[in-house]
């Protein structure tokens, strides 16, 4: 019986975000269509599609997850015939969805756009380590959703995943790998930058799944 339950608080919390789903997804579209259209334009809309996903991880792990922590919506869920197991689950579920799939759709657009456009394909192995890091950043930022329940420790999360990001970009740019191969007609995808991908994978998916195991194993999500 819980189990049509939880698919239930899913598309629950998917209908609740999905506005702010549809229009990441239509800022970040136009974000990448002027990208070709000059070296400005290239910057401008860069920057204003890494500032989309970021927004976009903000929005749905305070509004989604920390919000509703805070509102205590648990006391009425843990009613039903679910557990606080199930809960965490299908609240993690619906949160990954909805940051996974703009995500994965506005990478593929960058790089169909680069592709076909006059900007040299020997960035996407940069630009693909650099949404990587925003997927990380993001998981890391759920992570602390779930286990802390203090806006302080929201706030830093932020602060410092905002922050390292513009330190992340720097040094990505200064790899010998990105620098030799970013003007060229072809991808290169070199063991470093490969090495860095792998991490942001793996270090994602460990904050998350820890955040998950913790606090399914506490009696309680307020």
């Amino acid at each position: 019986m819980s189990a049509p339950i939880v698919r239930q608080l899913i598309l629950k919390d998917l209908y609740l975000l999905r506005w702010m789903v549809i229009a990441s997804v239509g800022a970040g579209m136009a974000s990448i269509a002027i990208m070709p259209l000059s070296q400005l334009s290239s910057y401008v809309g860069a920057v204003s599609l890494v500032c989309t996903l970021i927004i976009l991880n903000i929005f749905l792990v305070m509004n989604g997850v920390a919000q509703e922590k805070k509102d205590k919506v648990i006391l009425f869920i843990l009613s039903l015939p679910v557990s606080t197991t199930q809960y965490v689950a299908a609240k993690v579920a619906a949160n990954a969805i909805a940051f996974l799939v703009p995500w994965l759709v506005l990478t593929m657009a960058t790089f169909a756009v680069v592709d076909a456009s006059a900007i040299p394909n020997g960035l996407l192995p940069y630009w693909l380590a650099a949404l990587g890091y925003i997927l990380f950043y993001y998981c890391a930022l759920l992570a602390v959703g779930l286990l802390w329940d203090s806006a302080g420790a929201h706030t830093t999360a932020i602060i410092v995943g905002n922050i390292s990001f513009n330190f992340f970009v720097p040094f990505l740019l200064r790899l010998p790998s990105v620098a030799a191969h970013a003007k060229g007609d072809t991808a290169v995808w070199t063991g470093d930058i490969v090495a860095i991908l792998a991490t942001e994978l793996f270090a994602g998916v460990l904050a998350l799944g820890l955040a998950v195991y913790f606090r399914s194993r506490t009696g309680d999500f307020v």
